[in-house]
């Protein structure tokens, strides 16, 4: 996988149950850690956070979107 930015939308690959995050939830990246690991941050439609767990490489995948899906 390409190496990730911050603000880069990432989809998980697994699960984390300790945060009730499924496999497939979108986040963002906002902030880059050592060792590729990558801080997280899950918001819901208003905009308040209710997840921000650390996630390795291993556990997302980037999230690719085109300019006219974008309301």
């Amino acid at each position: 996988m390409e190496e990730l930015k911050l603000h880069d939308v990432v989809a998980l690959t697994k699960p984390i149950p300790e945060y009730n995050l499924r496999r497939g939830e979108i986040g963002v990246v906002i902030d880059i850690g050592p060792n590729g690991h990558y801080l997280l941050e899950f918001a819901d439609r208003n905009g308040v956070p209710y997840a921000m767990p650390t996630v390795s490489t291993e556990g997302l995948m980037k999230v690719y979107l085109h300019a006219d899906m974008v309301e």
